[in-house]
């Protein structure tokens, strides 16, 4: 079956790439913030914190405003919100004022992948695999784009902040462009029944979080791993790296081609079980060329985990699909805030190289709560029901 993508379609793809600049120019541009600003690390470590904070109160409160707004207004909410933290991280003279805005960000911005979700499955049915693989490339692509902006505006003599205001009038712009017509809202309207899902959507979340975990691990740890481990400079390190994102980005694009042929659920084991060689290759070369190939492997066997998560959660919940949508930036923000710090906790105690580990455990336990989730699944279809809250 073949996607048919409408003009709802690329805005809904588009506010998910806006959502991920918002994020990704964060990291980039917290150098900056901490020479302006005099910040220690810690102070640091609380702005990637605030924005994980957000994200886990958007989960639990992104339905209530869909049911209050409607989709259309709350993509606005959303949009608006974030555009707000944008400026206010432009203009913040104290830390304390910076790590609100990401905060803000992190809250109204998150709740776009959690009323999307639930949209796209409304709009395209069985072909929703397809349509999340492919809002997934774009959102990796506003991710790429999100370094470059920096990157220019910095080059050009700039300053951080063109980039960071790039940023906020690309989603002003899209809200003109595409927010003007009509949005369908869920076909039930989202209220308290709803908030139980069945365990097999919980248990698909779950997977989703634990996804996450793992792409954020090797997203931030990477660089430092062929750093220190296999000795490249700094610089060649990070541009090393880059193959990780760009693995990710190839997968997510051809992934959505190859679901038109290969059912999803047979797809997401077999491209997670790339991350055996993969990995291998990576942690247990000595040289650098091997080492990267197996990070560029590792990208393309992990590349499909949050779209189908997101998909299979969605399909799983029934009814409740949009409580699941929601639900899953509550998935994200906890893995968002947990993962990076168990991670480096763990390099502290055993060193880098060991603590990468962690990585190969994460796709075990993804594979574990896969099997358990179409277990139940096939067991009790939408009737075994567990709360997420």
């Amino acid at each position: 079956m073949r996607l048919t993508r409408t003009r709802l379609t690329w805005y809904g793809y588009l506010l998910s790439g806006f959502f991920t600049f918002t994020i990704n120019i964060q990291g980039n541009i917290i150098p900056f913030l901490r020479d302006e600003l005099g910040l220690s690390y810690r102070a640091v470590s609380l702005h990637p914190s605030a924005i994980a904070a957000g994200m886990i109160v958007a989960g639990l409160l992104t339905e209530r405003v869909v049911a209050a707004l409607g989709r259309r207004a709350a993509f606005m909410v959303a949009v608006g919100g974030s555009v707000l933290g944008l400026l206010l991280l432009c203009a913040a003279p104290t830390a304390a004022v910076s790590v609100a805005s990401c905060a803000l960000i992190g809250l109204t911005g998150a709740m776009i992948p959690g009323i999307l979700g639930g949209l796209l499955a409304q709009l395209h049915g069985g072909t929703r695999d397809q349509a999340f693989a492919e809002c997934g490339a774009v959102t990796y692509a506003c991710a790429i784009t999100a370094n470059l902006a920096a990157g220019a505006a910095v080059a050009l003599a700039l300053g951080w902040r063109a980039a960071v205001l790039f940023g906020a009038a690309s989603g002003v712009t899209l809200v003109a462009v595409y927010g003007r017509g009509p949005i369908p809202n869920p076909p039930r309207p989202t209220t308290r029944a709803l908030e139980r899902l069945p365990a097999a959507s919980c248990a698909y979340l779950v997977m989703l979080g634990l996804g996450v975990a793992l792409e954020m691990c090797m997203l931030l740890w990477s660089p430092a791993f062929l750093e220190q481990v296999l000795g490249l400079s700094r610089s060649a390190a990070a541009t090393a790296a880059a193959a990780f994102p760009a693995a990710m980005l190839l997968g997510r694009w051809g992934g959505s081609v190859v679901l038109r042929h290969v059912p999803p659920m047979l797809l997401h084991p077999a491209m997670l079980c790339l991350l055996v060689p993969g990995f291998a290759l990576y942690w247990g070369s000595a040289s650098a060329p091997l080492a990267i190939a197996g990070l560029f492997v590792c990208g393309l066997a992990i590349s499909l985990l949050y779209p189908l998560g997101l998909s299979f959660a969605v399909g799983a919940a029934g009814p409740a699909g949009d409580t699941a949508s929601a639900r899953s930036g509550l998935a994200a923000g906890t893995a968002l805030l947990l993962a990076p710090i168990a991670l480096g906790t763990l390099a502290d105690a055993v060193g880098l190289a060991q603590a990468h580990l962690i990585a190969p455990l994460l796709g075990v336990a993804i594979l574990l709560c896969f099997a358990v989730a179409r277990g139940l699944q096939r067991r009790g279809g939408y009737a075994a029901t567990a709360s997420l809250q």
